[in-house]
């Protein structure tokens, strides 16, 4: 809890008083849920998006989106945060710490309750949570690996999958326990195990597939070896497939209901290309050839219960990976990478272990003393992560928290001033923010909408909508065509993957990857300068905008001062809100 809470600290310490109540970002992509969220609790409709505005009423149906489907865990923060009135951002800050303590009891009793082994259970939760950025290929290990993709403690992000992954593992206790019992109490084990994977359904789609994936290795190892329990063992899985079976129904009919634009947006790509050596995999392996290296030698039994529930873990994500071989499509695998086949690759790993110490003859003291330097090693690996990453912490939270302060800035105007829009098609007053990673953030503290963010491809705004808010954005800001091209050319350009793809620019996202040729650089650059020749009072009245924010040292507004009228603006550290009219 304390590792988890130490980036916020270290913003509370270096604010102080000037603190203006934003949480600290483990993942850039939790501004997009926190601004959902905060939505919920203003007391908008499930299905919204706070970055365009736009609300699912009677007069403007809206379809549904990754958010609205994955409602679960969205609901359990927004109710009891309207509930006790306080912000999404407060909320996420007490997620981090009631998710990291509801994370490591449920793996601590996960491995317990097959090993029964409560101090190595207890050290192999900790080893489980503080190697999670190893294991996923982030973290420390990515400095060598040049990969580009820096994230401390990878479970933290908020709320996905933050806070339902402790119910990924209750449902593989669940599931191990009505594989262990009989009659009644395995009937009821098995019920609570469907219930968890019903939740799941409806709440990351990472996690239930990883929990299917898990599933099912663990009945096929179960079937093969322990033939005399098929009738329990079909009892139990009909159980869980029933009430998953159930909740699949209205998540298919929400999913029916989508915006045509949600798959191509979240990177469905078709291939049957095997994909064997991600990290998870690698650990994986090593670890199954350790176990059979024990087997082969007589000291562990195949048909052990631990063993095969060990090697479910192991399997998993070579399931998940690989799914595409038979399917032909693939989902941003990374995000099993780095957010769930890592947890359990070392939950098996760790029961791994325990049963290599068992086999091996270590008596409890010896385990003990074992069990405390894994933690004190974990604990050691996850406080490195964090203290070798602080520097950027802190830039990051002074970036995050004088975005916080114009929040409020907006939230009072937009309670002194109502904005006429009856004429516009924007159902919220516009915000133009000249730096698009302000854009990202805005929405989690003002109620106003924002032009364009570099998130418009995970909400329903269709391809032309984004590429005119695009530039717009573009032309508004004072950024030339000259300037567009370098933006696009930069390695990791965020600009770059708004305009070609996310996958394009981050090839971990896809399993097959198509470069970026200079032919179409060349034909966004010419596409943006006709944009910016043909622009007009239409063009600017389209999308109206009613604020400004800029940064104080740095704005190239001539353009913008073409189609609107500023008015003095008011000044919050380094940047500067301008209230702006259409001219006429």
């Amino acid at each position: 809890m304390l590792l988890c809470l130490y980036p916020q600290i270290v913003m509370w310490v270096e604010r102080g008083r000037d603190w203006k109540g934003a949480y600290v970002q483990v993942n850039g992509d939790e501004w997009l849920y926190s601004a959902y969220v905060q939505a919920l609790i203003d007391g908008r409709p499930r299905k919204n998006d706070p970055y365009t505005g736009r609300d699912d009423t009677p007069q403007t149906p809206q379809p549904e989106s990754v958010f609205s489907i994955q409602f679960v865990p969205a609901y359990l923060i927004a109710i009891p945060a309207r509930l006790l009135g306080i912000s999404a951002s407060v909320a996420f800050i007490a997620l981090g710490i009631i998710v990291s303590f509801a994370l490591c009891l449920t793996l601590a009793w996960l491995v317990n309750g097959v090993m029964a082994a409560r101090e190595f259970a207890t050290s192999a939760a900790v080893f489980t949570i503080c190697f999670g950025g190893f294991a996923g290929g982030v973290g420390l290990v990515s400095l060598w690996s040049n990969s580009g993709q820096y994230y401390f403690l990878p479970f933290m992000r908020r709320y996905e999958p933050a806070a339902m992954l402790p119910v990924f593992f209750l449902f593989c206790s669940f599931t191990w326990r009505a594989l262990r019992s009989t009659g009644w109490p395995a009937f009821r084990w098995a019920l609570l195990a469907g219930l968890a994977l019903a939740l799941l359904v409806f709440s990351y789609l990472y996690l239930w597939t990883m929990a299917i994936a898990w599933l099912f290795s663990l009945f096929a190892l179960w079937f093969v070896l322990h033939r005399q329990a098929q009738r329990s063992l079909l009892i139990v899985l009909s159980t869980i497939m029933i009430i998953f079976g159930l909740a699949m129904v209205p998540y298919v009919w929400l999913l029916a209901k989508r915006s045509s634009t949600l798959e191509t947006d979240q990177k469905l790509t078709a291939s049957h290309t095997p994909d064997l050596f991600r990290m998870p995999e690698v650990i994986a392996l090593a670890t199954i050839l350790l176990l059979v290296l024990f087997i082969m030698r007589k000291r562990v039994k195949l048909r052990q219960p631990e063993v095969l529930m060990a090697l479910s873990f192991l399997l998993a994500p070579f399931v998940v990976f690989n799914q595409q071989i038979v399917t032909g499509r693939s989902l941003q695998p990374f995000h099993f990478q780095m957010f769930i086949s890592n947890y359990v690759v070392l939950v098996g790993v760790a029961l791994v272990a325990l049963i290599v110490l068992q086999a091996v003859g270590s008596n409890k003291n010896r385990l003990s003393k074992l069990a405390f330097w894994i933690a004190v090693l974990s604990l050691w690996w996850g406080s490195m992560e964090l203290l070798i990453h602080t520097r950027v912490i802190l830039r990051e939270s002074r970036f995050s928290d004088s975005v916080a302060a114009i929040g409020q800035l907006l939230k009072q105007q937009s309670q002194l001033h109502h904005t006429d829009l009856s004429q516009s098609e924007n159902p919220r007053p516009l915000v133009l923010t000249t730096d698009y990673e302000a854009s990202i953030i805005l929405p989690t503290f003002a109620p106003q909408a924002v032009l364009w963010s570099p998130n418009f491809d995970f909400i329903n705004v269709t391809q032309e909508e984004r590429r005119d808010r695009l530039y717009k954005f573009l032309y508004l800001s004072g950024v030339s065509a000259d300037t567009f091209k370098r933006a696009l050319k930069a390695p990791m350009s965020t600009m770059a993957a708004v305009t070609f793809g996310h996958e394009r620019v981050l090839p971990d996202l896809a399993v097959k990857v198509t470069p970026i040729a200079e032919d179409e650089i060349n034909q966004k650059v010419a596409e943006y300068e006709s944009f910016c020749l043909g622009f007009n009072r239409d063009i600017a009245a389209k999308h109206t905008l009613s604020y400004v924010v800029v940064p104080a040292s740095d704005a190239h507004l001539e353009n913008l001062d073409r189609w609107y009228e500023r008015g003095e603006g008011e000044r919050i550290k380094d940047w500067i809100v301008y209230a702006v009219k259409l001219r006429p």
